[in-house]
């Protein structure tokens, strides 16, 4: 697909914490970028068109899809499914399913949002287990790592692993338009005699598979790896990725809260923080999870990324590229 090209992409307004007021000032800022896009809105139209009235100039990029349904942060997918029908959620996958859009976002419920997408769009051939898979920041040049799965199923075989280091090697090229690629498989050590039967096996069918060509398989990586330059895409399955996601999140709020702790401490504190403000913005830019925000659905006949649930306007407007960059070429 031409990067010029105009493509039309699916918005669930109603999902997440946040109000549509953030959705819709991550789309103000995409829409200023990319003006021959456009958005599909889905949710309550007057709520939708009140937040757009603070943004004239992109209400011809957009057109609201109305409808009443809303699935809630705490709906189970079982019940999503039954009762999700006419939805925003619902409708917004549907307009992939139908052509009429090239991808889907959601800040709404990761359990549902798969669940509906599985069922609307199917799964690619010879796929059993679709991944979520997700930006880690890395000292890598490219600033990022792919890591997969982050949570979409606890189980993988080692017939999985090897489909996922796939699907990661094919958006790492895509985002970050690169063609030699480093992929590593998440394990309790580097030794090649270490890990269970499966993740040997995995190993041997990587290896294998990436022999030859500009993929090449580096062999078992550790935790410490996923912000390293070792490997550009992390493969493991859902259980460990989503504890490794959510166990970075609490340590960076951590560090986060010890910094502010410690400059609120005293006099001489307040002062070095106004000293290091500079060079600590930069870092926060460095490491703000908004800057490349948003999990991409792999193994589906459709392109879905979920946005973070309490997304900003700013992850949503990164949410939002980040669908236009993967439109940029037909596979998903």
């Amino acid at each position: 697909m031409n990067r010029d090209k105009k493509i039309t992409i699916s918005v669930d307004c109603m999902g997440g914490d946040n109000s549509i007021d953030d959705i819709l000032g991550g789309v103000n800022s995409f829409c200023s970028e990319n003006n021959n896009d456009t958005l599909l809105l889905h949710g309550d139209k007057k709520a939708i068109a009140a937040a757009l009235e603070k943004y004239p100039e992109i209400k011809h990029m957009c057109k609201i899809k109305h409808c009443d349904k809303v699935i809630r942060m705490g709906d189970k997918p079982s019940q999503s499914i039954r009762g999700g029908k006419n939805s925003s959620m619902w409708n917004a996958i549907e307009s992939v399913k139908t052509s009429k859009a090239e991808a889907v976002i959601s800040c709404g419920n990761t359990g549902s949002l798969m669940a509906i997408s599985t069922l609307l769009l199917r799964k690619l051939p010879n796929v059993k287990r679709p991944a979520i898979a997700i930006f880690w920041p890395s000292t890598s040049n490219s600033g990022f790592n792919v890591v997969l799965d982050a949570g979409a199923d606890i189980k993988a075989q080692a017939s999985d692993l090897l489909a996922y280091s796939k699907f990661g090697s094919d958006i790492f090229s895509k985002v970050f338009n690169k063609q030699w690629i480093k992929v590593g498989l998440l394990n309790v050590g580097t030794e090649t005699h270490k890990g269970n039967e499966q993740l040997k096996r995995a190993s041997e069918m990587l290896m294998e598979t990436f022999k030859e060509g500009k993929v090449k398989y580096v062999g078992f990586v550790e935790g410490s790896d996923f912000s390293s330059d070792k490997a550009d895409v992390i493969v493991t399955d859902g259980f460990s990725g989503n504890i490794a996601l959510k166990t970075a999140e609490g340590t960076a709020n951590l560090i986060k809260k010890f910094f502010m702790d410690e400059f609120s401490s005293s006099i001489a504190g307040l002062f070095m923080g106004l000293l290091m403000r500079r060079k600590l913005r930069r870092l926060k830019e460095k490491m703000d999870p908004r800057t490349l925000n948003g999990g991409v659905f792999v193994g589906l006949n459709g392109l879905v990324i979920k946005s973070h649930g309490s997304s900003d306007s700013k992850s949503f407007y990164s949410a939002l590229k980040l669908a236009r960059n993967m439109c940029q070429t037909t596979s998903t």
